[in-house]
């Protein structure tokens, strides 16, 4: 399929998606021809853009396109061939997470593409249910795992049953409103059940390394892959571990454990080193928040 350049219709200037304050300053430009605005919010410490594209049918059509592409050429391969990920590195983690789950009832994973995350649950969970933007995923899914998964937004959705395990992730930076997310989740969950956030971390060495080389200007950009004039800037916000902190507090979350992270280590308790940056500095490229309902 031929990548034509994202023209954005219409902008929108938006307040910080978690505190709502309008005091910002501005952090970094990007895009291929630097088009895009991160803005630093001063209350809360959350990298969003602003002025951002219209949230509309015409932007999540551009910033998903190539995901519903990859989805609708799906073929029956083995479990293993999970593109930037792996079953044994989300059996890693739900082994670390479920510590915290007393009931093990039900699952729930947002954004649950090709099923990997859920596929290491169905040992320790009665149910077993997903949630996905592309039907074609959802069928693929269901017919190489057996779970269900329902192809509906998230703001939307309704289950009889209550859950002890809700999971979003790399999900959540991509929501227009995140506080209705949050709020949402503790309505499905179960007394007692936990909510589970992975976002990436804005803040952490590498990021700050490419922040830092682009205001010397030893590179032109943070991301080369930004040189894309079809990339659309699809994570509305970047989150840090301050705002992530400040998101679960506002909403009423306790947090029971937080720690960054690397796709080869995901709970970050393997060498001496991955545990000094992830969960003494907390500067790994992945952020974890393992929470709960107060």
């Amino acid at each position: 399929m031929e990548r034509h350049p994202y023209k954005p219709l219409e902008w929108e200037i938006v307040p910080c998606p978690f505190c709502g304050s309008s005091k910002n300053n501005i952090y970094e430009k990007f895009g291929s021809e630097l088009q895009y605005t991160y803005v630093l919010c001063s209350h809360c410490s959350l990298v969003y853009q602003s002025p951002r594209p219209k949230y509309d049918k015409h932007f999540i059509d551009a910033a998903y396109a190539e995901y519903y592409q990859f989805a609708d050429n799906l073929e029956l391969n083995d479990l293993a061939d999970v593109r930037e990920s792996s079953v044994a590195m989300f059996k890693k983690e739900v082994e670390h997470i479920i510590q915290y789950d007393e009931k093990r009832t039900a699952v729930l994973d947002i954004g649950s593409g090709m099923g990997t995350f859920l596929y290491a649950t169905k040992p320790f969970y009665k149910t077993v249910l997903g949630l996905d933007v592309s039907a074609q995923m959802a069928a693929f899914v269901e017919k190489k795992l057996g779970v269900k998964i329902f192809v509906q937004q998230f703001e939307e959705f309704s289950y009889p049953e209550k859950f002890s395990l809700i999971h979003m992730s790399h999900v959540l930076e991509h929501v227009p409103e995140p506080n209705e997310w949050l709020q949402k989740a503790k309505q499905l969950l179960d007394e007692k059940g936990i909510l589970v956030i992975n976002v990436p971390n804005k803040f952490s060495m590498s990021f700050r390394l490419q922040h830092l080389f682009t205001k010397l200007k030893i590179k032109k950009q943070f991301s080369d892959s930004w040189n894309d004039p079809a990339r659309t800037p699809d994570h509305l916000f970047e989150p840090t571990v301050r705002s992530m902190k400040y998101l679960l507090e506002k909403n009423n979350y306790e947090v029971l454990e937080y720690y960054t992270y690397s796709r080869r280590d995901p709970v970050s308790n393997g060498s001496s080193l991955s545990k000094l940056i992830n969960r003494q500095f907390k500067i790994g490229s992945n952020i974890t928040f393992i929470s709960r309902p107060k």
